[in-house]
């Protein structure tokens, strides 16, 4: 069974798109054939995944435009990392899709180019723009879960009351198969009373169960694996404490969702 999962949070450089890869390079090392849809217009993981933006692809804007079943077929691609790991690009006009206001007849244009297609991964991973705009809904409406990326900062916990409220509201009228999959901290500092505190307050908003462990610290090593372009896993002792929970998160996000 296939397990969709939507990675998001409307504040952008929280790590939603290092989440998103780390989890890729967890599926890639343990020979997962996986789909990352790439929804935000920045196309970074596009990018890291080692496929250029700027050639002409087909991509997520044009298979939501289509608004036809199945039509992400014909418009993934195989991924520099190789090893059953693909991508539906950010490409078309993404900004257009996300302006559509017929919000009605637009939030499934994802999930409808999914159909079919889906099913041929083991874990489909969708990589929401930092928004929550008609496109992150969009996400939500061909997930079955929501994985919400948050910094254990002031700045990192005020957007995440809109983020559940949007998780309930795509899940009340578009996808009863949506779940709040979890929380996962990402830039975790070692010593930090702040960062304590603002982990105190994120549990007593989503409750204790919802926040995932381990939580994922900042490392220098996650910045040279995207400049290479190239998977976590790749680098073996040199990355081997961020892969190591990599791999327990998607373990625990497989259980979760299946």
């Amino acid at each position: 069974m296939t397990s969709t999962v939507a990675v998001l949070n409307q504040k952008g450089g929280v790590g939603k798109t290092t989440v998103t890869l780390g989890l890729a390079s967890a599926a890639w090392a343990a020979g997962l054939k996986t789909l990352v849809v790439d929804l935000d217009a920045q196309a970074n993981a596009t990018w890291a995944l080692g496929v250029d933006p700027s050639l002409d692809y087909f991509g997520t804007g044009d298979a939501m435009k289509s608004n036809r079943a199945g039509s992400a077929a014909d418009m993934v691609v195989k991924t520099g990392w190789g090893q059953d790991l693909w991508i539906l690009p950010a490409a078309g006009d993404l900004t257009e899709r996300d302006a559509d206001t017929r919000r009605e007849t637009s939030v499934k244009r994802l999930s409808r180019s999914l159909e079919g297609v889906s099913e041929d991964y083991d874990l489909v991973l969708v990589d929401c723009a930092p928004s929550l705009g008609l496109n992150t809904s969009n996400g939500l409406a061909a997930a079955k879960g929501a994985l919400l990326v948050v910094e254990p900062t002031v700045f990192g916990l005020r957007g995440v009351g809109p983020v559940l409220d949007l998780v309930e509201d795509v899940w009340s009228t578009d996808n009863r198969d949506l779940e709040l999959a979890g929380v996962v901290l990402n830039r975790v500092p070692a010593v930090s009373a702040d960062a304590r505190d603002r982990i105190v307050e994120l549990n007593k908003m989503v409750g204790s169960r919802s926040v995932w462990k381990p939580t994922i610290p900042h490392r220098v090593i996650v910045n040279t694996a995207h400049n290479e372009r190239a998977p976590l896993h790749a680098f073996g002792s040199q990355s081997r404490e961020l892969t190591d929970i990599f791999d327990t998160l998607l373990r625990k996000l497989r259980r979760t969702i299946d």
